[in-house]
């Protein structure tokens, strides 16, 4: 189903075209979202359309909110069955309440989306998978993926991250983190997992994304993704390293010589750091083969010659005021009322429930898409173009 179809379809529910691409937009990469986001992607200020443009959606319960810290504004969750049978993914992962820390991750990469409409965002594996190997000739093998079952059932998933991949209209692919704990593990786990196929494009970028509120923290991290794709193992490193590693697999089982224990002493010394604790972890999954990508020049060159970067994105808005979304003290507080959703009250999204005189301006703030309604605001931003 093309994104032009999917955009009819929701408009075919009641909605204008600038709500449908929007609401395209959230169900295909998000699931939630802010009020803000809306009146930035269409270009208005922020006002009474953008109210009751959140208040229909609610009403026709196509949608929850959720009060935010201090009444500083609220955060939706879109999963209404009908929208999402509209786009032909009436099962889509975005329709069940998320985690609650999960939620406000969501709303920061759909700030992402958002704010490079000239980019093509490649929605889930499935297509990431088609757009790699068949446009771009990436070999399945070099896709980014993770090892799941065990004995005969054991098999690749692709791009296990769930993050957002962007097509560059001059052809660059680009990639997003979202460094949402202060592991370098996890930052390590994720380059690891892209350094086969980066090494194979022509064009890339990686961005670290961050909220409006930068920290040291995430400059930190894009000079150690630097380091770790600016270095290619040496050959003689690579003997070593795969010696070394042999012994971890081993678990010291083996008994070692004299000469062994000094060689896995200085081995240890050598190789310490979340880069070589992430090449074990895939060297474990697909053997030497990692050994090899990590030895090629190519990524190294893309990035001395601009071809390759690493960046930070700093998002236009702040997420401070979602952060009761994941304060112990709220957990408390949510314990003691009851939870309608999850299976650990206090770990979901907890629906905000509306008194009687709340649904009475709920339903007088509707917005019914009319003839020259929206003349004085016309869209200025659209979505991006369909993968082809």
């Amino acid at each position: 189903m093309t994104l032009n179809a999917q955009v009819a379809a929701v408009v075919a529910k009641g909605f204008t075209e600038r709500q449908a691409r929007f609401l395209v937009l959230v169900m295909r990469h998000a699931g939630v979202c802010v009020m803000r986001q809306y009146a930035t992607f269409a270009d208005i200020v922020f006002g009474d359309k953008t109210r009751a443009f959140f208040a229909k959606l609610e009403r026709l319960g196509y949608a929850s909110s959720f009060d935010t810290s201090k009444g500083r504004g609220r955060l939706f969750h879109v999963h209404g069955r009908e929208l999402y049978e509209a786009i032909g993914k009436p099962h889509s992962r975005f329709r069940r309440p998320p985690p609650v820390a999960h939620a406000v991750e969501r709303c920061m990469l759909l700030d992402v989306v958002l704010a490079h409409p000239d980019v093509v965002w490649l929605e889930n594996a499935n297509e990431k998978v088609v757009h790699l190997t068949t446009l771009a000739g990436i070999p399945l093998d070099d896709l980014p993926h993770s090892m799941v079952g065990i004995g005969a059932r054991r098999q690749p998933q692709h791009f296990p991250d769930r993050l957002p991949v962007g097509i560059h209209p001059e052809g660059r692919v680009v990639l997003v983190y979202l460094p949402v704990s202060r592991n370098r593990d996890h930052v390590a786990d994720f380059v690891q997992r892209h350094t086969a196929m980066l090494a194979r494009l022509p064009a890339w970028t990686i961005s670290l994304a961050e909220p409006h509120h930068p920290s040291d923290t995430v400059g930190g991290w894009v000079d150690t993704v630097r380091e770790h794709l600016a270095a290619p193992l040496r050959p003689s490193d690579r003997t070593e390293l795969r010696w070394y590693f042999e012994r971890l697999k081993d678990g010291h089982r083996t008994k070692l010589t004299a000469s062994d224990k000094g060689r896995l002493e200085r081995c240890v010394a050598a190789f310490e750091g979340a880069r070589f604790r992430a090449l074990y972890r895939a060297w474990v999954e697909d053997g030497d083969r990692v050994l090899d990508v990590a030895s090629e020049p190519a990524i190294a060159k893309a990035l001395a010659s601009g071809a390759g970067v690493v960046d930070r994105v700093t998002l236009s808005h702040g997420f401070r005021h979602l952060s009761f979304l994941v304060t112990s003290q709220q957990v408390a507080r949510s314990r003691t009322r009851g939870a309608k959703l999850g299976d650990e009250v206090g770990q979901w999204l907890q629906p905000r429930s509306r008194c009687s005189h709340e649904r009475q301006d709920v339903a007088a703030v509707d917005e019914r898409p009319a003839v020259g309604s929206e003349t004085r605001d016309d869209v200025t931003r659209s979505c991006p173009a369909e993968a082809r």
